[in-house]
């Protein structure tokens, strides 16, 4: 199962998009970030979408904007 890293307000703003109860899978880090564990189809599209020189965590950030319907920054 891959594992990504996102920054804590990304994994906040996670889980406010949640409709229902959010369950925490991800580990915090010394450094404040988030180790998450996604599976494998996740993984996959997340690469699908990527733009050019994005990180995992620029992927997310854009799908919850979209998802969000809001202009990407």
């Amino acid at each position: 199962m891959p594992l990504i890293r996102m920054s804590d307000a990304t994994y906040q703003a996670i889980a406010n998009a949640t409709i229902g109860a959010f369950r925490s899978t991800g580990t915090r880090q010394a450094d404040s970030t988030w180790l998450v564990p996604i599976e494998q189809d996740t993984w996959d599209r997340i690469d699908t979408i990527r733009l050019p020189g994005e990180t995992d965590e620029d992927v997310i950030q854009r799908a919850l904007h979209i998802s969000l319907r809001r202009r990407p920054s």
